[in-house]
């Protein structure tokens, strides 16, 4: 789609950008939206809890204690997100930080109690938003696009394709 726009001092341009085909445009406003939506309902529920802190909790009761920096890789996250981000769920009584016993340098993070305690009534929060999302679609269409994504993910991450 090529455009003709009027700019600044009267001249006029051509553009074929349609940011409504935009890939980047597209998974950025799907990714608001939802992040928007979890943390409403999450205050909603009582819990103080961001959209970005939950996805920090999924990983660590999935995958278990590990330092900030696999944290931050997990999450794509520059080291001072992330440091900012568990400072935010410390304070919380989210997770605690300990030392690694296998690197002394190292401080592991790791979920609290509380943490798992609340995570299946956010998690339930997140299933009905994620329902409501994919409304319309058959199973086989949300198959396709996790699959859409998980390889867009990886081709951005520059990681080899194994299918």
């Amino acid at each position: 789609m090529t455009k003709t726009v009027s700019c600044i001092y009267n001249q006029t341009m051509t553009f074929s950008y349609d940011h409504n085909q935009s890939l980047g445009y597209l998974t950025g406003i799907a990714s608001r939206l939802l992040s928007n939506m979890l943390a409403t309902r999450l205050k909603a529920a009582g819990i103080e809890m961001t959209s970005e802190q939950w996805g920090a909790i999924i990983i660590l009761l999935n995958d278990g204690a590990m330092s900030q920096g696999q944290l931050g890789e997990k999450l794509n996250l520059e080291k001072s997100s992330v440091s900012r981000l568990t400072d935010g769920l410390e304070k919380r009584g989210w997770i605690v930080r300990s030392k690694d016993p296998n690197d002394s340098r190292q401080r592991l993070v790791e979920p609290t109690p509380k943490a798992l305690d609340t995570a299946e009534h956010c998690a339930t929060i997140a299933r009905a938003i994620h329902k409501e999302a994919q409304l319309g679609m058959t199973e086989s269409e949300r198959l396709v696009a996790r699959s859409l994504l998980s390889r867009i993910i990886m081709n951005l991450k520059g990681t080899p394709n194994r299918e």
